[in-house]
């Protein structure tokens, strides 16, 4: 203690009238801060947070504005009165100067979102029966969300409404109100600043896993076929509910393609004729779904969805029997994604199922030269993408049995093993292989 006193001293003693000012309204009162913020720090710096605290009011009472640490510091030195106290009336006065540190946070150093959002989660922590407070705050906050740094705010923010919900404060369409405004303002920061978009975007991940028990798809359902009549030309309306089933995978739902149909009517972008074609593929309406799935469509799409795309684009070509458009629409995607299992499975069923369209020089050989192409693709499936591997291993056994005989073989004197050219509405190279 001697060796802060001396501190001290040596400090006022060399402080002139004018730099004093600097921190208290007078020259005394900035005297008496730098004495108490020496005492008080010290003491902070050996974790002594009890006898920190008095000396720590005397700063925020005489100059509140001289460092930001008064708050970082304090709100650590009232937590730890609060933690070491059992006497009720001291944890409610040590809880209140909490609350009004936050306060004054925000009125000497600004972002008032941060601190009205910190405020209601230590109000959470510290007053679990002020829930409602809470929820006040945290609505508070959110006129703020443009601040930087407010994504765990957001987080705070939709664990508070799913604590009320669950203690019966509030109903499910609030708690679903509450997390259609936190992912939306996610997603608006996530678009206003490209550096915050991973950070967002996990966020936004968590808030959905936290949400996804409290949101079934019997539960969606009922809402969105509730509220469709009175929100049909509301374009975000249909944005956020498609959106909603699609990450809760309600997509078989009758309202859902009620949804999409009136947004992509309402708003043709390539989200909704993305949605759209999902529809056509459900509905197995093949023939609609091209006017979807356009190339500049499916360009301006997120990445994570233009492979899928071009794989739904696909899958209706083999249906329509389009095998030109088909393999085009696989060579996409494989561009897209070289690891494509997928992409490689519907070449192979492109080739076996176009095999009459190339027909070659009519030999039996040439006639059955796709299926060696087919299981070409199927066994490439498998060698990039385990996830087919069953896939394809059944596939190889259906169209293997295609092959040539031997006797053909024979017949036309070629070998096993050797190389073998296709040239028809597709090219390829393969090896010569007998029907087992």
């Amino acid at each position: 203690m001697k060796k802060i006193l001396a501190i001290v001293a040596a400090l006022a003693v060399g402080l002139s009238a004018l730099h004093a000012q600097k921190y208290g309204k007078t020259p005394e009162d900035s005297i008496k801060c730098l004495q108490n913020l020496s005492v008080y720090q010290e003491f902070f710096k050996q974790k002594n947070y009890a006898d920190a605290y008095a000396a720590w009011k005397n700063v925020l009472e005489l100059c509140p504005a001289t460092s930001l640490n008064t708050y970082i510091r304090g709100n650590t030195i009232l937590k730890q009165m609060i933690a070491s106290t059992k006497d009720p009336a001291l944890r409610t006065q040590y809880f209140d100067e909490l609350m009004k540190l936050w306060d004054m946070r925000a009125q000497y150093y600004g972002r008032p979102g941060y601190c009205l959002g910190m405020k209601a989660q230590d109000m959470r922590s510290y007053a679990p029966k002020k829930l409602q407070d809470a929820m006040s705050l945290f609505d508070q906050a959110l006129a703020y969300a443009n601040e930087p740094d407010f994504v765990n705010i957001l987080y705070f923010y939709f664990e508070c409404k799913r604590d009320a919900y669950k203690a019966e404060l509030i109903s499910k369409d609030d708690l679903f109100a509450a997390y259609d405004k936190a992912t939306t303002i996610l997603e608006d920061i996530a678009d206003q600043d490209p550096s915050n978009a991973e950070e967002a975007n996990t966020m936004m991940n968590t808030i959905s896993k936290m949400f996804e028990p409290y949101a079934s798809c019997e539960d969606l359902v009922a809402m969105y076929t509730e509220k469709f009549e009175a929100s049909k030309s509301d374009v975000e309306f249909l944005r956020k509910a498609t959106k909603m089933l699609a990450i809760r995978g309600c997509t078989d739902s009758e309202i859902f393609f009620k949804l999409t149909d009136a947004l992509y009517e309402l708003h043709p972008t390539p989200e909704s004729a993305y949605l759209m074609a999902q529809m056509c593929k459900k509905n197995e309406e093949f023939g609609r779904m091209g006017a979807f799935l356009k190339d500049e469509i499916i360009d301006s799409l997120p990445g994570d969805q233009q492979e899928n795309a071009y794989l739904m684009l696909a899958e209706a070509c083999l249906k329509l029997n389009h095998y030109g458009d088909g393999r085009r629409a696989c060579n996409k995607a494989l561009a897209i994604n070289p690891n494509s299992g997928g992409a490689y499975l519907l070449l192979g069923m492109l080739y076996a199922s176009g095999a009459d369209a190339c027909p070659g020089d009519g030999t039996p050989i040439a006639q059955r030269a796709p299926f060696w192409a087919a299981v070409d693709m199927f066994v490439k499936a498998k060698s990039v993408d385990p996830n087919v591997a069953e896939m394809a291993d059944r596939l190889i056994g259906m169209y293997s049995p295609h092959f040539p005989s031997a006797d053909d073989l024979f017949t036309y004197g070629l070998r096993e093993g050797s190389k073998y050219e296709i040239s028809c509405w597709f090219t390829h190279t393969t090896t010569i292989r007998v029907a087992k």
